[in-house]
């Protein structure tokens, strides 16, 4: 079938490097839409718990996966999670599907390996995962929900066992889109275009401009993508961004990374008066973040972007209020992007916080007295967000801590720094959020 031979090849993109979102849509632009949803589906359900799957491939074919040629492994892997989680697809027909991937490979003596391995692990994937998932032991918790050990015992420590095992559930379970609604759009109209389209969507509970799916889907492929009407955004950014726009004070917003710019394009397209100069490492982020405010009609005339390295640029002119989206693990984004956990290793923690620091303490520079800068991460690493503003504050006697406009009622506050939002809904990624001002 096109899907799962797409999903498959998307698999292999991942492993070297492309972002699983990405090499679907390239992928996948070619496909029936039933096709792309399967392949889409195949893909995020063998990312999410990636390092069970690996084990139990291993504990059923009785040797290491890089024994195989990469077909085989794939197909392993991918086999091992369809068999276990897609409810709605016959096993017979997706094992069939890897078995003779593998042949069309050119390995014949490989492909009954794959079908005797796949057709156990119809069996015995869905106790393994319920054993794991049941037990006592974080360690096996973690393998569960395919998060590195490491990862999960540093959320222990800074946590305890009880809310580590709350992350480690959150980071497996399958995200949901949600929208941000532009303010021209009208949410009536817009509910029951999607709904025609075959999306079942409603008003959130949490923000009044945004709307929730029951599922994810292909923006482009949902009416009013092209006009501008919404955008693709998780509720927990959306909230970030509400609060940068209830910060911002006159003269230029700074988004010293910016990315794509879904955040401080949310400012530009709700505050009329608003003017943005955003910064990213990137020349393909800034691109697309140009390419975004084009398609919401934002004019040109209200924002500058430039890429380099936002510790080596200076503004264009007097700034008030700093935006710092740091460069992070992405671990409150590991339901959404399951691929961060496959890549992340300890280390990284420890690189990511000495440039996070470098990057605060720029940001404060930048700033008059009276001035604001908001540092949020999608991290949940303590290391990344309290101890950075921790160490950047120690030595700035000018500098204070403001809570934020808190009527969202998704706020956790931090040890003993800035505030969390938690995963612990589909449209929820986990963030970190603290409002630094400069005293006056």
């Amino acid at each position: 079938m096109r899907g799962i031979e797409a999903a498959l090849l998307v698999w292999r993109d991942v492993q070297g490097g492309i972002f699983a979102s990405e090499a679907i849509r390239k992928r996948g632009s070619a496909l029936p839409e039933s096709e792309r949803v399967l392949a889409s589906t195949l893909v995020f359900v063998s990312l999410r718990r990636a390092l069970l799957w690996k084990h139990i491939a291993r504990n059923l074919t009785g040797r290491p996966l890089g024994t195989l040629s990469p077909a085989a492994g794939d197909a392993l892997v991918m086999g091992i999670a369809g068999v276990t989680e897609i409810r709605h697809f016959a096993p017979r027909v997706l094992v069939n599907a890897m078995v003779e991937w593998v042949k069309n490979k050119g390995n014949q003596r490989e492909s009954g390996m794959v079908n005797a391995v796949l057709r156990r692990a119809v069996d015995e994937g869905p106790d393994t995962l319920k054993k794991l998932s049941g037990s006592r032991s974080l360690k096996d918790n973690a393998l569960a929900g395919g998060v590195p050990s490491w990862a999960a015992a540093m959320w222990s420590e800074s946590w305890g066992k009880d809310r580590a095992r709350d992350l480690v559930r959150f980071s497996s379970m399958k995200s949901m889109m949600s929208l941000r609604l532009s303010p021209r759009a009208d949410i009536e109209s817009t509910i029951t275009r999607i709904s025609d389209a075959g999306y079942r969507s409603w008003r959130s509970p949490l923000l009044e401009d945004s709307l929730r799916l029951s599922s994810s889907a292909h923006p482009p492929a949902l009416p009013g993508y092209d006009e501008g009407l919404f955008s693709p955004q998780s509720e927990s950014s959306m909230i970030i961004g509400k609060v940068v726009s209830s910060l911002y004070s006159g003269g230029i917003l700074l988004d010293m990374c910016s990315g794509r710019g879904v955040k401080a394009l949310q400012v530009l397209d709700t505050l009329s008066a608003s003017f943005l100069e955003c910064w990213d490492l990137s020349a393909a982020k800034i691109r697309a973040a140009s390419a975004e405010a084009l398609r919401l009609g934002i004019p040109s005339n209200r924002f500058i972007a430039k890429s380099g390295d936002a510790l080596f640029l200076d503004p264009s002119g007097e700034v008030r209020t700093v935006f710092l989206d740091a460069p992070c693990s992405g671990s409150g984004t590991w339901s959404r992007h399951p691929e961060g956990k496959m890549r992340l290793i300890p280390d990284r923690i420890g690189d990511m916080y000495s440039l996070q620091c470098a990057l605060l303490s720029k940001a404060l520079d930048i700033i008059p007295p009276g001035g604001s800068v908001i540092y949020s991460t999608c991290s949940l690493f303590r290391q990344e967000n309290e101890q950075v503003v921790a160490k950047v504050m120690e030595s700035r006697e000018d500098i204070v801590e403001m809570p934020p406009d808190n009527t969202y009622h998704s706020f956790s506050r931090g040890r003993p720094w800035g505030n969390y939002i938690f995963p612990t809904l589909p449209w929820l990624d986990g963030f970190y959020l603290a409002v630094l001002n400069k005293r006056v």
